[in-house]
């Protein structure tokens, strides 16, 4: 067969093993899938599609095996899927298939992202596929059933009143006239999309949310602060779930922590529990992380600082100055709070990890086995952010956890590692991305060079991931909260209220 009806059958064998509950015939499509990738005659809207077909063979397989509303964390197959439409979504061919499909490839992976407890990365994919077709409905309505969980896991029930009526707004789109479905089976649900949409309604006073919604907040005194603020919400990067709801000012301070903690008094004693503190801390490195990379990335004329500097012409046109060393800074702090997060987690939830052996992809196993298992703290609990930020992990490489769920993880793991040890090359733009090179004379690859727009794009990157990590922290504290005090028998409790740090005292 030529490559595209090689590519046609194989979307065929997929879509009937799916339908028939095939297992059979779907092994036969991703060994055909193995074949049909081989072959150096494909085109990038085929890799594209092929990666699509793929997934969608994966998630079959999760449904053979029967696992797709267990409370499973491993779950066999889910990591191929999420990896396979990662792959297509990241081909710079993507923007070239048909939109309808893009839609398709981008709503399935929100879909999956939101499954295992990472709704803020799951809004970003189906708002990309509204953005291509306001009208697409899955996208619509797997937004409106997301922004509803999203919202049930908040310690803030105002927030919560605003996610609802966003679920409301997304909902009722999905099942309005003109909505627009991708197949006769999905235009099925639609009266479930109107029930859903009705029951939002009935929960919520519509017009008064809105008008909270929509107010207007000042975002500064000054024009700098602003324009610094108005950045932030425009790449969602305020700690504030609101703004996953979009750029409106009612979100642009950094307002979410820890839901109120109960301990024994043989757990902390008479002060305040030090998870306060710590939340604090990742909060503030966070935030200075994110104005670095700001005034790196709007970076208009070089810094007095830089002047009279002796460096030499390398012959590369690197890029020397300031505001990428503060871009580079920028990366390095928010790549840090992950560990962090991880000795937070080691702490709170009793793992019982020695202070060596913490990492946040080594946080979640066992310390033997071949693969090592799951940690039977975490195995099987309902704890939908916490399992969120276990696969968030995966997104992560290091050399003893290779297995990761993000095609670029080893690329951004090795900019880590040179940024922070090594030599780190950073070069105008001319149209490269990145790559490992030589610097010495036995061919060691002690460098990494990269474009400064690949620079910014993954620093970026990383201060968003960086952001969801803090966010399903404080979301699975809350839900260990909500456990914890349902199990707990009547106690006397004293209530201790802690005051917000008066800002005007920092210097």
């Amino acid at each position: 067969m030529s490559d595209a009806e090689a590519l046609a059958c194989l979307g065929e064998m997929v879509d009937r093993a799916a339908d028939t509950n095939d297992a059979i015939l779907n092994d036969a499509a991703l060994a055909c899938s193995e074949h049909l990738r081989s072959r150096d005659t494909l085109d990038g809207k085929s890799l594209v599609l092929l990666h699509y077909f793929r997934a969608n063979a994966f998630e079959s397989r999760i449904g053979f095996a029967g696992d797709k509303q267990s409370w499973a964390w491993d779950i066999p197959h889910f990591q191929d899927v999420l990896l396979e439409l990662r792959h297509a979504v990241g081909h710079e061919a993507f923007a070239n298939i048909d939109p309808f499909r893009q839609c398709q490839i981008l709503t399935n992976l929100g879909n999956k992202l939101n499954a295992v407890g990472r709704p803020v990365e799951a809004l970003s994919y189906w708002g990309r596929a509204i953005a291509i077709n306001p009208k697409f409905a899955m996208a619509l309505a797997n937004r409106g059933y997301g922004l509803g969980h999203y919202g049930n896991a908040l310690y803030d029930g105002g927030h919560f009143g605003l996610f609802l009526l966003s679920a409301y707004d997304s909902l009722s789109a999905a099942s309005g006239e003109d909505a627009v479905f991708d197949s006769p089976e999905n235009y099925a649900y639609k009266p479930q999309f109107v029930q859903a949409a009705l029951r939002a309604s009935e929960r919520l006073n519509i017009d008064d949310a809105r008008a909270d919604l929509a107010r207007e907040f000042p975002l500064g005194r000054s024009r700098a602060e602003r324009e610094y603020r108005s950045w932030c919400l425009e790449h969602r990067l305020f700690l504030n779930p609101l703004n996953d709801l979009g750029d409106y000012t009612i979100a642009a301070h950094d307002v979410l922590h820890l839901p109120s903690l109960t301990l024994g008094i043989d757990e902390g004693g008479a002060e305040p529990p030090s998870a306060f503190g710590f939340y604090n801390q990742l909060k503030q490195e966070f935030v200075s992380a994110r104005w670095l990379c700001y005034e790196g990335l709007t970076e208009q004329s070089g810094h007095f600082s830089d002047n009279g500097t002796h460096l030499y012409d390398p012959l590369s046109i690197p890029s020397y100055s300031l505001g990428t060393e503060k871009t580079k800074l920028a990366f390095r702090m928010a790549y840090s709070l992950f560990d962090k997060v991880a000795f937070f987690i080691n702490d709170y939830f009793k793992v019982g990890l020695g202070e060596r052996e913490v990492s946040f992809r080594s946080l979640w196993f066992e310390r033997k086995g071949n693969p090592k298992p799951l940690n039977a703290v975490f195995d099987g609990r309902e704890n939908w952010p916490l399992r969120g930020l276990y696969w968030l992990s995966k997104d992560l490489y290091e050399p003893t956890f290779r297995d990761v769920a993000e095609p670029e993880a080893k690329d951004m793991a090795d900019l880590r590692n040179h940024l922070e040890h090594k030599y780190c090359q950073v070069h105008e733009d001319l149209g490269i991305g990145y790559s490992s090179f030589a610097t010495a004379q036995n061919g060691q690859r002690l460098g990494f060079r990269i474009g400064r727009e690949e620079l910014d794009s993954k620093t970026l990157h990383i201060l968003k991931l960086a952001r969801a990590a803090l966010i399903y922290l404080s979301l699975a504290v809350h839900r260990e909260e909500q456990v914890r005090g349902a199990a707990r028998e009547d106690t006397f409790a004293v209530s201790m209220p802690l005051w917000m740090w008066n800002e005007r005292g920092r210097l």
